[in-house]
């Protein structure tokens, strides 16, 4: 051996994983995140301590849940703020198992690596659900009223509701449509069991358009659904739990065309700025995207629908100062709306839904 490797710098570590049908489902920092939970009762402060992002922890949660079939967080009702986060015994039962693992493999290492946990004052305002540009505006336009702290987690409509039954957001935006009552928003508070403990505010209205590549040529929208059918077409598709994702399924499910076939159906962007990077760039022809930024990039585009964009807004945060200021702002937002193009102000704006 050359006696200059010697003195080479190198370290060894050892992890414990859990593995389900070759997937890895808890790690230490993942196992960190759970064993917060159990302390706190908020997977959002759980996330902050660790210094990790929520949304993709969220993200994190929902593939080992849809992998296993099997829940790791469910709400606690009642309580100090409204209830919050528990694990429930499936996740109890890992974190057993996995500080079984640690203990046993203990003995062959001289010490594990401690991950630092960081006490961190809540937000003053905590934002979830969906992504929106005009959102992106009104909560500029609340910073600037002197609220600094604002977390906002883009975590798609159902993430958003998800998140009013762990209690760990203020106010949500949703847009999600119920083809049954062919309603928006309403239909989804009601399933999520919500109506006692939230208010739906009115919001505004979007239009939602397929964004082409430039230089496609398509015979209108049909021509579009023809072409995924078909496989022609490459889709640039929004998150799990996003209400474009879900509105694209319907639309899919109306000319009989299974998701699964879609080349670029099971993509997931987070935002609409991701997708429309997709078709700028060539890398995907069509896209269900927001017509804002479809002339913004000069694309060609086909309207899809119009969509009612709303809030939600938990009863005992109603009161705080930072929600009063986003609500205000909203209500005085018919300007701000107005100057977007695909968008359109919404009578009584800003207000409770009776």
């Amino acid at each position: 051996m050359d006696r200059s490797e010697e003195n080479l710098d190198v370290e060894m570590k050892v992890e414990v994983l859990l593995r389900f049908r070759g997937e890895t489902i808890l790690d230490p920092r993942f196992a960190e995140v759970l064993k917060l939970v159990d302390k706190y009762g908020s997977l959002l402060r759980a996330c902050r301590s660790l210094g990790l992002s929520y949304s993709r922890i969220w993200e994190r949660i929902s593939l080992i849940e849809e992998l296993t079939g099997r829940k790791l967080i469910e709400a606690r009702r009642g309580g100090r703020g409204g209830g919050g986060a528990r694990l429930t015994g499936f996740a109890e039962f890992l974190l057993d198992r996995y500080s079984d693992a640690v203990e046993r493999v203990r003995p062959c290492m001289e010490e594990f690596e401690v991950i630092p946990v960081e006490e961190r004052p809540q937000p003053d305002l905590v934002v979830m659900g969906s992504h929106d540009i005009v959102l992106e505006k009104l909560l500029g336009e609340v910073r600037n009223s002197g609220v600094r702290d604002i977390k906002v987690f883009w975590t798609g409509s159902l993430g958003g509701l998800a998140s009013m039954v762990l209690g760990e957001a203020d106010l949500a935006g949703i847009h999600l449509y119920d083809p049954e009552s062919r309603e928006y928003n309403t239909p989804y508070v009601k399933r999520f069991l919500l109506e006692k403990e939230v208010e739906l505010v009115v919001g505004y209205e979007r239009e939602l358009v397929f964004a082409l590549r430039p230089g496609l040529k398509v015979k209108g929208i049909e021509g579009i659904f023809e072409g995924l059918r078909n496989g022609e077409l490459c889709l640039a598709n929004r998150n799990k739990g996003s209400g474009t994702r879900i509105f694209l399924e319907h639309l899919l499910e109306e000319r009989g065309i299974p998701p699964d076939d879609v080349r670029g159906f099971e993509t997931e962007f987070r935002t609409h700025y991701e997708v429309i990077d997709e078709i700028v760039l060539g890398r995907a022809d069509i896209a269900l995207s927001l017509r804002h930024l479809c002339e913004v990039h000069r694309l060609n585009s086909f309207h899809a629908t119009w969509e009612k964009f709303d809030f939600i807004v938990r009863r005992n945060s109603l009161r705080k100062r930072e929600v009063e200021t986003f609500l205000r702002i909203l209500r005085e937002a018919g300007r701000i709306i107005s100057t977007y193009g695909g968008y359109r102000v919404r009578e009584k704006v800003g207000r409770v839904k009776g």
